[in-house]
């Protein structure tokens, strides 16, 4: 088997030898409407959304606590990084949730932030909650519309209701997290950056750079961008995020101290929700609130996992460059972008389990570039199992977050490990990833 394959297109494409499936330069009018797919990516979410609470897991929408407090604090005059102004304002506002770390991300997301502050916490949560869905199940419609054009609508349909399905967006939607506005910049930024029309490449790559801004994650296409010679997306990028980092600091240049702070998610965190190489290297050495360290303080876990994280970067570099050659095919690009954003999901320190949502994106690639038409026998048994094992790390993951088992007793061990699971699960992700960039154009593994 050859990769790229050789897939048929339908009659009406453009066979230059570089189309690719997912092609915005050629959307068709075929299958189930957008509105439709939208809806059914919004049915598990929704569902679990209404349903949840009456079983008796409530939804503190935690992490928007922090965004909000934060935007306040801005409005303000001081800086949203300031611990103890938070927990101030968290005081005054009346609203109690896990302050952790406090807010922990760049100072322009703060800064998108402020017009949720004209109004009192209750509807702020909800009207970033349903534009978070509402851009959401767009951006799986669009994606599924543009990935999957001659796929048949029954398989389109299904599509739509598993990539709703998936662990992470429910956790998302429950913590108030910011990854379903992440998730829409990426995949559409994505396909964007891979047209063939020079503005639409430069489109995605502002897409691509505000989704930076809230996560880093993103930002790390610009590596396999660059290496393809895509120079439109991956400038438009950075310039993309340098923009918004300096309008934020024209807007509350009072706003960046003690962003320095942020140096902090270099550090150990053993939180079950920390599912990077720094978090399961956490949990070996120090308990958390769900799990007791299997080798308590055996090592420091600050150079240990800063030394993985630099070695799988220098692995995924290896793989990246051998592929260089490559990478102007836009089926090649697509894996090789999908092989970046699963490995910064791993090797990031402190990427919670919700972030996981952006792993559809790479999802989508692949199964783009090996299987146009959505029928899985057109992908690797071994790839099947893999893709098998991503999905049941995120389930155990879920899991294990609604009905967390006790940390003592003598499966105490097992405890702790189970905690990694949706790390595990991504990577089987980068497994199959990595191999498909790897062995490039020539036999697929184990074809």
């Amino acid at each position: 088997m050859q990769f790229p394959p050789r897939i048929p297109l339908p009659a009406d494409a453009e066979t230059d030898g570089r189309a690719l499936p997912l092609d915005v330069d050629r959307a068709t009018s075929a299958g189930p409407s957008l509105p439709v797919l939208a809806a059914l990516a919004l049915v598990a979410p929704l569902a679990e959304w209404l349903l949840l609470p009456l079983l008796g897991y409530p939804q503190g929408f935690n992490d928007f606590h922090d965004y909000y407090l934060a935007a306040k604090l801005v409005a303000e005059g001081q800086s949203p990084y300031n611990l103890a102004a938070l927990a101030d304002i968290a005081r005054r506002e009346g609203l109690t949730f896990v302050i952790g770390t406090g807010y922990s991300y760049p100072l322009p997301f703060a800064v998108a932030m402020l017009p949720f502050t004209l109004v009192p916490f209750t509807p702020a949560v909800l009207g970033f909650t349903v534009i978070g869905l509402a851009v959401f199940g767009a951006s799986v419609a669009i994606g599924l519309r543009w990935a999957f054009p001659a796929a048949p609508a029954e398989r389109v349909a299904l599509a739509a209701l598993v990539a709703g399905a998936y662990p992470p967006v429910y956790g998302t939607l429950a913590n108030g997290q910011a990854n379903f506005v992440v998730f829409a910049l990426l995949a559409v930024g994505v396909g964007l950056a891979l047209a063939r029309r020079a503005d639409r490449q430069v489109s995605g790559g502002v897409a691509i750079g505000l989704a930076a801004i809230v996560k880093l994650v993103p930002g790390i296409v610009v590596v396999p961008l660059a290496l393809g010679s895509r120079w439109r997306p991956a400038i438009a990028l950075i310039a993309a995020v340098m923009a918004s980092s300096l309008v934020a600091s024209f807007v509350a240049p009072w706003a960046n101290e003690g962003s320095h702070g942020l140096v902090a998610l270099l550090g150990p965190d053993s939180y079950f929700t920390n599912q990077s190489l720094n978090g399961f290297i956490s949990r070996l050495v120090r308990d958390s609130d769900r799990t007791l360290a299997l080798f308590p303080g055996l090592f420091d876990p600050v150079p240990v996992a800063a030394a993985a994280a630099c070695g799988f970067a220098l692995v995924n570099a290896t793989i990246l460059l051998r592929a260089r050659p490559r990478l102007g095919d836009r089926r090649a690009l697509g894996v090789a972008l999908g092989l970046a954003i699963v490995a910064a999901a791993i090797g990031a320190p402190k990427n919670s389990f919700w972030n996981q949502v952006a792993l559809l994106v790479p999802v989508g690639l692949l199964l783009a570039a090996t299987a146009p038409n959505l029928q899985l026998r057109r992908v690797l048994r071994s790839e099947v199992v893999l893709l098998a094992v991503w999905l049941a790390g995120s389930v155990v993951q879920l899991l294990l977050w609604v009905r967390p088992p006790g940390k003592d007793g003598p499966l105490a061990p097992a405890v702790t490990l189970a905690q990694s699971a949706a790390l595990y699960g991504a990577l089987a992700l980068w497994w199959l990833f990595a191999r498909r960039v790897w062995r490039g154009s020539g036999e697929a593994p184990g074809g």
